[in-house]
């Protein structure tokens, strides 16, 4: 048997599909949390997306083998809209979102349910699986729709789904794509029937569309400096070309091959495992920062549907900072933090709670700072008396990611990558986020909606709370430890 969520890793990868039938075994014991996320915001959608067809009725059951039945039932007992109808026929299976009769053209009209913002290739593909199934089994099909988030939609009070979701008519594109499909599932059948592992040539697909759960087993035997890690990335041509000749060590590729500088770069300090330096552009781009410094980070969290007025869907709503001054080289540094705890909008207290600590002189230094920008003019926006200070803010905004994004200093052991995550454990090893309980920013937005949920026990709350003080206090900290390095070069 062949299903939708099936046939879309076959799409993705062949090996995925083949491992997720017969190795389920090797799928990590934590599910994703991205990955979590995404299915958790599909369905918070769905009852906004069934209010748009009053009247539908559910085929929902335990069993699979009674979601079928119930389907049938539901059709040939009249129903007009089928929520959740379930099919299988001809070696094939789907549960689609809604089923809607169309008495014009005495067909059914078909609507699959997304949280994204736009139409993806993976939703046509989707749909037009669903109406192979749904054909086989005998249902004759119209139209076919996607609904998914109107981005311009903005809360105010009770969410109106009309206003909440747009329908795009995709039939046409659908129809293009079946001959493609059927190929494709006729396909699918043979990896399944296969007793060993495919063999696959790993590009771009591990985490395209989605992030593949058997990323980790897959990878298992990869070196540490990869030629999938190389700063600035590599194209599928240029990775093609290397693993047919071998070569998957980062060392081994040849000195004429890179032409981004990022990576030419990173590849020098593999290769001949040194540091690489170039002293006067750090010296140059930290001679612009001016005293006090503000080391700043947000903590944020964006939801599919807003939690409230005046947002935009996965608008990222600052709940938190942390903010260390330090008004003179090698002064003396202060912590200073925010955390809100109730389930309000927290952005009017955050904002005056930063101006009380700030003056009218000095940088603000944030670690991928154009993030922290786009909060606060967002900030301004949504609290228009604050304006003129977040657009203060902003213009004194010192990014010291750009010296590790433009190559001025380049550890083997950064990965390729410029994050703090990766540059903070390489500079500053005796500062760790492996000793915390939130690690990383995903898991704090989560565990903020969970604190201020008014059913999460008090006990939790506050250790939540603590958790959260911890985790972004580190990300100021690390930048004031790595400014500290790098002045010394």
């Amino acid at each position: 048997m062949l299903t939708k969520s099936d046939f879309l890793k076959y799409t993705q990868c062949y090996r995925y599909l083949w491992l997720y039938k017969y190795r389920k075994n090797l799928l990590p014991k934590e599910v994703d949390l991205s990955l979590q996320k995404l299915f958790s915001e599909g369905y918070e959608v769905e009852p906004y997306a069934y209010k748009l067809f009053p009247g539908g009725v559910s085929a929902m059951a335990e069993e699979i083998r009674d979601q079928i039945a119930l389907t049938k039932k539901l059709v040939k007992g009249g129903a007009k809209t089928i929520f959740q109808p379930t099919v299988s026929s001809d070696k094939l299976f789907c549960r689609g979102d809604i089923l809607n009769f169309n008495d014009q053209a005495k067909k059914w009209d078909v609507y699959e349910i997304k949280s994204a913002l736009s139409v993806k290739d993976i939703n046509i593909i989707d749909l037009a699986f669903q109406k192979i199934c749904y054909e086989s089994a005998g249902y004759k099909i119209n139209k076919l729709h996607l609904v998914y988030i109107n981005r311009d939609f903005v809360r105010k009070g009770e969410v109106d789904p009309k206003k909440l979701l747009k329908i795009e008519d995709l039939t046409e594109e659908v129809n293009n794509l079946i001959s493609r499909v059927n190929l494709d599932i006729k396909s699918a059948y043979k990896i399944l029937n296969l007793k060993e592992e495919p063999q696959i040539k790993i590009l771009k697909q591990c985490k395209y569309p989605y992030a593949c759960a058997f990323g980790e087993y897959c990878q298992r035997d990869w070196p540490e400096h990869n030629i999938y890690r190389i700063a600035g990335g590599l194209s599928e041509k240029k990775l093609n070309l290397l693993l047919d000749q071998g070569i998957l060590e980062i060392k081994d590729i040849p000195e004429d091959f890179l032409t981004n500088r990022k990576s030419i770069k990173y590849h020098y300090a593999v290769k001949h495992n040194q540091v690489y330096i170039e002293s006067n552009k750090i010296r140059t781009d930290l001679s612009q920062l001016e005293y006090p410094l503000y080391f700043l980070d947000y903590e944020t969290y964006g939801s599919v549907i807003p939690l409230f007025d005046g947002y935009h869907p996965y608008q990222q709503i600052p709940f938190q900072y942390s903010l260390h001054i330090q008004e003179k080289p090698s002064g003396k540094l202060e912590h200073f933090a925010y955390l809100a705890k109730d389930w309000v909008d927290p952005v009017l207290n955050l904002a005056k709670e930063l101006k009380k600590l700030v003056d009218k002189k000095g940088n603000f230094v944030a670690w991928n700072a154009d993030f922290e920008k786009g909060r606060n003019q967002e900030m301004a926006e949504h609290c228009p008396q604050f304006a003129d200070f977040f657009e203060d803010i902003n213009r004194r905004m010192y990014d010291p990611i750009q010296i590790f994004r433009n190559g001025h200093y380049v550890h083997k052991d950064f990965h390729g990558s410029a994050s703090l995550k990766s540059v903070l454990p390489v500079l500053v090893p005796e500062l760790s986020y492996k000793k915390l309980n939130i690690q990383e920013g995903g898991n704090a937005s989560e565990s903020w909606r969970k604190m201020i949920d008014p059913k999460t026990p008090a006990k939790e709350k506050k250790q939540i709370y603590d958790d959260l003080l911890k985790y972004c206090q580190l990300d100021t900290l690390g930048m004031v430890e790595i400014l500290k390095f790098l002045q010394k070069i």
